[in-house]
């Protein structure tokens, strides 16, 4: 009973200790939290990024005012993108058709004019095709460049883009690509040639490499001795530009995580070059309080000439480290940042993450707060930074930005504790603003997560989902109209084989948050606001329309499960034609009646021994047909589906 006594006491005072520790924890630990929090505030130098308070609520817009509000907004409603990479990479892949030596390695948000245009960046590949014996020759003097170095997509639109219209200069012979010919091997011709063995023909003419005489030709390569004895030989080496930069510069880093940095072709309207950010990644493991957290400074930019290799050095940096670096190499760089580049500039990727990921925490200046913490934030998951047009409070006028949005770290209702932007046009590039969501505020911003229950929970969305064939639901993207913040969310339908085809409708959701969702969907942004707006302001949704593409999707999808073969004549004339059904398909009310006509074709063509059903266009009608032979006469019995939009 003593030693239980004993027990029961000792157990009484460790945890009346424990109490005073916890209690006393901040007085003890306060001094050197703050100095944690202050050196790692330097390291991502936070205490430049603006912080705003933003005010959510829900704006309801008189029904009598909805078209002007549009209209005050139409040029921001213009720039929406509609086409996240995955929808763009499913009609980019085939421009590049049975070309076997060419492969995607990169993508690119890029923008001219005031739109925004997906980039697909090619590298060369040895096709499978060749043989061992032709390698070395197909490696180094025939595949030795991209004939046309990018392929282009209008992120608003979805239609193909002739890259030609931006980049005069397409013909790539330093690039970018991990495991590609620019990143494995060199490339060579004979001075004296008269022939060309390069893709095209082509004759290269660029200040890129060297040219070397035997017998440094027979000790660079071997093979040299035996093919070319007595021939001058001009040679390109590093042809990988991340190589290229990081022998001439080892100072900076060129991979980022487990792939290369991120690098974007740019124009001065004859010339093409490779943007590439000059970052320095300063190493702290000797800083007290840096936490393991390394200091990543964003020195300037490289313009790599992707025909010629040669390069220049534009610095941005005002930190010590780009001090240092521009007085070594004074004589070589510059701060002049070309009136060309000023608006196709962007603030790289990378370094923007990884200083919101810093901001999560570190934003947190109090001690106490940040000892319990209890205000760190976080990107919601599989959420990277999106580039885009818009207007965040504050901007004059629609913006390229980046944008990332970020929750409350371990709470239980994914809302937005905010966003981070960072301008990008110069000389604002690399600004950054947080827009923060008061955490007491009765409306709440609505995150990733929210966003596609409200979608799923829409019953106009939900009848037309069931509608639709293989549809995918793109990214949602959080723009702010007017007074409206909105996410804009994309719907691919996909054609055979599952490769999206088409854009199916648009959903906007609002994204302030009382209690109630509303959901607008439209053929267009315009109209997909305009429903929004309308739910919002209460009044009855009219009835959806289905666009073009859908019903053809919806009839298509009757025909397949057919068994019939397809064919689509040009032109239809038969002595006889019978009329077996005309109907009107406008909204999905309609597709039962459309259903039955061309159910009753099929039986028809299967009753009479017909396999294939011929199908037309008439300006608003579609057509269905069979051939059916009586008498040595062929008849057309056809179905005809008249169809507005």
């Amino acid at each position: 009973l003593v030693i239980a006594a004993i027990v029961v006491s000792v157990g009484v005072l460790m945890a009346i200790n424990t109490s005073i520790a916890d209690a006393r924890k901040i007085e003890y630990l306060g001094p050197y939290t703050a100095q944690q929090i202050e050196v790692n505030r330097y390291f991502a130098d936070l205490d430049n990024i603006e912080e705003r308070g933003y005010e959510v609520r829900l704006n309801a817009i008189p029904s009598s005012d909805i078209n002007e509000f549009i209209e005050e907004n139409k040029e921001l409603l213009s720039k929406i993108r509609l086409w996240d990479w995955t929808a763009a990479s499913a009609k980019i892949t085939p421009e590049i058709g049975l070309i076997p030596y060419l492969k995607i390695y990169d993508s690119d948000i890029l923008r001219f004019n005031g739109s925004l245009y997906w980039s697909a960046s090619l590298m060369p590949i040895l096709p499978s095709t060749v043989t061992p014996e032709n390698r070395w020759f197909a490696e180094h003097f025939v595949y030795t460049h991209v004939p046309k170095g990018f392929l282009m997509l209008d992120a608003h639109n979805g239609t193909i883009v002739d890259s030609d219209k931006f980049f005069k200069q397409r013909r790539v012979y330093y690039g970018e690509g991990e495991g590609g010919l620019f990143d494995t091997t060199w490339s060579a011709f004979p001075v004296d040639r008269t022939t060309s063995d390069e893709l095209d023909g082509y004759f290269y003419d660029g200040r890129g490499g060297i040219t070397i005489t035997p017998p440094l030709t027979w000790m660079f390569e071997p093979n040299f001795l035996l093919s070319y004895p007595t021939d001058a030989i001009h040679v390109m080496r590093y042809k990988n530009v991340n190589d290229r930069m990081e022998l001439l510069y080892p100072y900076f880093i060129y991979h980022f995580g487990n792939r290369e940095l991120d690098i974007l072709p740019v124009t001065d309207g004859e010339n093409t070059y490779w943007l590439m950010p000059l970052i320095a990644r300063i190493n702290t493991d000797y800083v007290p309080w840096g936490m393991g957290n390394d200091m990543f400074v964003l020195v300037g930019y490289a313009l790599i000439d992707t025909y010629n290799g040669d390069h220049r050095i534009i610095m941005i940096g005002n930190d010590f480290f780009s001090k240092m670096f521009e007085e070594e190499y004074k004589d070589t760089v510059t701060r002049e940042v070309p009136e060309w580049l000023t608006n196709q500039i962007r603030y790289p990727e990378e370094l923007f993450f990884w200083k919101v990921n810093m901001y999560n925490i570190y934003h947190v200046t109090d001690i106490s707060t940040f000892i319990t913490a209890r205000e760190f934030y976080e990107v919601p998951q599989g959420l990277t930074p999106y580039y885009i047009f818009a207007q965040p409070q504050g901007f004059e006028k629609p913006e390229f930005i980046g944008f990332i949005s970020l929750e409350l770290k371990a709470a239980a209702a994914k809302n937005l504790a905010g966003y981070m932007t960072v301008r990008n046009d110069y000389p604002n590039t690399g600004q950054l603003i947080f827009y923060r969501v008061p955490l007491e505020s009765d409306t709440k911003l609505i995150g990733p997560s929210a966003v596609q229950e409200a979608l799923d929970r829409d019953p106009d969305f939900a009848q037309l989902k069931t509608l639709l064939r293989n549809p995918r639901i793109g990214d949602n993207i959080l723009y702010r109209i007017g007074n409206q913040d909105v996410y804009f969310i994309p719907i691919y339908t996909a054609g055979t084989g599952g490769v999206v085809a088409q854009l199916g409708t648009i959903a906007a959701v609002g994204a302030a948050f009382t209690g109630e969702y509303y959901v607008g969907l439209g053929d267009t942004v315009e109209d997909a606001f305009r429903a929004y707006l309308a739910k919002l302001a209460g009044i009855a949704p009219q009835e959806a329309m289905l666009n073009r593409d859908i019903k053809l999707d919806m009839i298509m999808s009757i025909i397949n499960g057919s068994g019939l073969t397809v064919a689509r004549p040009t032109l239809i004339s038969a002595p006889i034609t019978f009329i077996e059904g005309e109907v009107v398909f406008d909204n999905e009310e309609d597709f039962d009646d459309v259903k039955a006509a061309i159910e009753s074709l099929i039986e028809l063509a299967k009753a009479n021994g017909v396999t294939r059903i011929l199908i037309w266009e008439e300006e608003d009608k579609f057509n269905l047909g069979i051939i059916i032979p009586v008498d040595n006469v062929p008849e057309l019995h056809q179905v005809t589906i008249k169809m507005e939009s």
